[in-house]
């Protein structure tokens, strides 16, 4: 948030556009939903080793949720951040680069491709029966 109260564009600071303010905003706002999911995610695997509350499937939904939504939400703030910076947001001198290589692990497969996190909510909601590789 400094950078882009500090980066100028046509004379203004680029924080004053719109473009940027919304972008940020939309990315501020799912960040911290996404964290809330992550911490009651938490919460539930804590209640489940502590007390034997939740069932495991109904656990694995919700780390499936995390699993589904983090990494892609990750992806768009690195790839909205890395525009604001310009060019220098791409090259290897700047972390960001190495930081959106790390996120693709995520969003490609290192902790369960995409639709296979889809693929276990679904099973949560609708029941095994509704499994479409059976």
């Amino acid at each position: 948030m400094e950078y882009i109260k500090e980066r100028k564009a046509f004379g203004r600071p680029i924080g004053k556009f719109e473009g940027i303010q919304f972008q940020l905003a939309d990315d501020y706002a799912e960040l911290e939903a996404t964290r809330w999911l992550i911490y009651r995610t938490a919460w539930m695997m804590d209640k489940r080793y502590k007390e034997g509350k939740f069932d495991p499937l109904e656990v694995s939904k919700w780390i499936s949720m995390c699993k589904l939504k983090a990494p892609k939400l990750a992806f768009r703030i690195f790839e909205h951040t890395m525009l604001w910076m310009g060019a220098y947001g791409y090259t290897k001198e700047c972390p960001l680069e190495m930081g959106l290589r790390g996120v693709m692990s995520y969003y490609i497969g290192a902790e369960g491709a995409m639709n296979i996190q889809r693929i276990i909510i679904a099973r949560q909601l609708l029941g095994r029966e509704y499994v479409p590789y059976r």
